[in-house]
């Protein structure tokens, strides 16, 4: 059976019009879910615009129609009273029932200027496992349909994702790392555990317009830049399928995101993926 595949919304923008108009598309794209991604900047960037998560989500889930699945990968819990997540999830879950994923995490270096930023005190790892695991029993209370996934590549963090979620996702990881780490988290797990992969991948036609492609993403870079996937539709096929024999869902931020891109990963990745 084939791996589902999901996208993570256009939400790097200043315009919803592409949100609304990948909602409208998702189930003939053939795809099985949309996730947003929980920024109040984007990281690297804090010049660029970014369409809040919660909002959006709730957006995503009044649009989105059936069968499609509607998440967040990952709201962070350090950002949030449990309380507040909580309530996000039963919104959601009323919106769509249990297409509901409810995906949480706890920040790493990457976000952490960003929370300063916006004046988040540091927390340390212990403090933010502690808040990660008070927040899923929340929505564990509030909203009991959806299914609640941990992200994150941490030891403890795979340890509370096999022992409290539903799910645990590993974002941008390779092959290599993930072979012992799925392993481990599905040996761990006192549940039936949804294990998924995600990561961004530069998809073009052609070698000559990935690069044109790279360039423009990368400020005159050629190379895709860790943790990214980038190929024709051949190569992304390849690297994919690697994945998704480890897994059983792919979550992909496809780039650049936009229509003609999802209608190439459509026609040429997801009918030929392992």
């Amino acid at each position: 059976m084939t791996t589902p595949v999901s996208l993570t919304i256009p939400q790097f923008d200043e315009d919803p019009g592409p949100v609304f108009d990948l909602c409208a598309r998702a189930a003939d794209l053939g795809l099985t879910g949309l996730f947003a991604f929980d920024h109040l900047i984007p990281i690297k960037n804090p010049t660029r615009p970014v369409l809040e998560a919660t909002s959006t989500l709730g957006a995503i889930a009044a649009s989105a129609p059936p069968p499609v699945r509607v998440g967040s990968l990952v709201l962070r819990v350090t950002l949030r009273p449990p309380s507040v997540t909580a309530d996000i999830a039963r919104t959601v879950a009323a919106l769509v029932g249990s297409r509901a994923v409810i995906g949480l995490g706890v920040g790493d270096r990457f976000s952490a200027e960003e929370a300063i930023r916006f004046g988040f005190p540091p927390r340390n790892l212990e403090e933010r496992l502690a808040l990660l695991s008070e927040t899923v029993k929340a929505v564990r209370q509030e909203a009991e349909s959806s299914e609640i996934w941990v992200g994150g590549t941490h030891p403890r963090l795979r340890n509370l994702a096999a022992l409290e979620a539903d799910g645990w996702n590993a974002w941008g990881i390779s092959v290599a790392d993930m072979v012992p780490m799925v392993a481990e988290v599905r040996e761990a797990s006192t549940r039936p555990l949804r294990v998924s992969w995600g990561g961004g991948v530069v998809l073009a036609p052609d070698q000559r317009q990935l690069k044109e492609a790279l360039l423009r993403r990368n400020g005159g870079s050629a190379l895709p830049g860790a943790p990214l996937i980038s190929g024709t539709p051949g190569q992304v096929v390849e690297e994919l399928s690697l994945r998704s024999s480890l897994v059983d869902e792919l979550v992909v931020s496809v780039l650049p995101n936009r229509p003609a891109t999802w209608e190439l990963f459509a026609a040429e990745v997801l009918p030929n993926l392992g």
